[in-house]
């Protein structure tokens, strides 16, 4: 039994920000159909696709015609949620939005993941995640501006992520509100609420803002305790954030008098005079390589890691101790062949999620949907002769692959 047996959820997203939350969704166990155009999702075979779309069933249909409409609200009909990302007006235009939902299944979660939001001036402009970076002020703190430093783009598409794990909760939330009320309910995240919660930082005490931590001119880190150093052959992440831990770093470091200089001995004043301290560790961690620091400060009981390159994963999804917590899904992909991904993000101990199936093809599924909506062999060629659905066959590789 999983977490979320029994829950049916329709991704009619597109891109990352609209299918990476019912990607999460499937992961914990519910039923997620993928509902994309007969030509496919418009990120479709694209690296990032691949990184949102497995554990679903894929059924490709055209929406715009009333016969493919039809399908689809059959599907509204037997489902708890409707997810997807359209800018606004798309889904009424469709005839998929809120109450249009509602009017074939009353008691419907809807769920969109907008850019800027259901409201205000730029509601009607879609965006991708650079946007956001920069409209909350990522971008700048990423770069250092503050130190003379151009902005930074991290590419990682993390509003993206964000603002899809917003929308999980919030879908949770409403189920979990239907399940005591039997009341239908309409909830929105945006891109712009995603790159709020990296941007969530800021503190207030006693009613004066507390400056926030500024990243050093090299972007490096925010702290000499709590920031990248170069060794011999690479960086490594030192996060010494207590007494303690300050005091074994100093021995690990071959320098224990630095924990009684008096420059050094408080949080307070190790941050007064962070540049000369900086200018102490540095050459001293340049004497050994990264995986021979790591192993000092582990025995140490410091806390480290050494930066992994993330080109393809290939560190990362390969690490042992990733594949032993479960941090690694493999799957074989019909085209593509072995493909690895992260795992589980979420554990339980009664209600294990599953990682089953790789990102499907487009329409995989379809006859077997219909077939499961009660279509009869005959109409669902015809829906395929039409062009109303499509089926993924033996020339998808030609229709697809780039």
């Amino acid at each position: 039994m999983f977490a979320l047996d029994g829950v049916r959820v329709l991704d009619f997203g597109q891109y990352l920000a609209g299918p990476f939350g019912p990607m999460i969704l499937a992961d914990l166990g519910a039923d997620v159909i993928k509902v994309e155009p007969v030509t496919g999702d418009g990120m479709r075979m694209g690296k990032p696709f691949f990184g949102c779309q497995r554990g679903k069933r894929a059924i490709a249909v055209n929406v715009k015609d009333p016969e493919g409409l039809r399908v689809a609200h059959d599907l509204i009909r037997r489902s708890d949620v409707v997810h997807h990302n359209m800018t606004a007006g798309v889904a009424a235009r469709l005839g998929l939005d809120y109450e249009a939902c509602k009017a074939v299944r009353p008691d419907i979660v809807y769920c969109n993941t907008w850019a800027y939001g259901l409201e205000g001036p730029l509601a009607h402009f879609g965006g991708l995640d650079p946007l956001y970076q920069a409209a909350c002020g990522l971008e700048y703190e990423a770069g250092a501006v503050a130190e003379g430093n151009p902005p930074l783009y991290y590419r990682f598409g993390m509003t993206d992520t964000a603002n899809a794990m917003l929308s999980v909760v919030g879908v949770l939330l409403a189920l979990y509100h239907r399940q005591r009320t039997g009341e239908s309910q309409e909830l929105w995240t945006s891109l712009l609420d995603g790159a709020a919660v990296f941007s969530s930082d800021a503190l207030l005490a006693g009613g004066e803002p507390v400056p926030r931590p500024r990243l050093d001119r090299g972007q490096h880190g925010v702290d000499a305790c709590y920031r990248l150093y170069g060794t011999q052959d690479g960086w490594i992440q030192v996060a010494a954030v207590t007494d303690a831990q300050w005091t074994a770093l100093c021995g690990a470091l071959g320098s224990p008098e630095l924990a009684e200089d008096p420059r050094f001995s408080t949080a307070n004043a190790r941050r007064e005079h962070r540049h000369q301290l900086e200018a102490l560790l540095e050459p001293r961690f340049r004497g050994r390589t990264s995986v021979s620091w790591g192993h000092v400060l582990d025995d140490a009981g410091v806390p480290n890691e050494i930066p992994v390159d993330t080109v393809g994963g290939e560190l990362a999804l390969w690490d042992d101790d990733n594949v032993r917590l479960g941090l690694v899904a493999e799957y074989e992909h019909p085209v593509m062949g072995l493909m690895r991904q992260f795992g589980h993000l979420i554990h339980f101990s009664e209600t294990p999620g599953r990682v089953e199936s790789p990102p499907p093809l487009c329409g995989q599924h379809t006859r077997e949907i219909l077939t499961w909506l009660g279509y009869e062999p005959d109409r669902i060629a015809d829906l395929e002769e039409q062009g109303v659905v499509y089926q993924a066959d033996e020339r998808y590789t030609e229709r697809f692959v780039l």
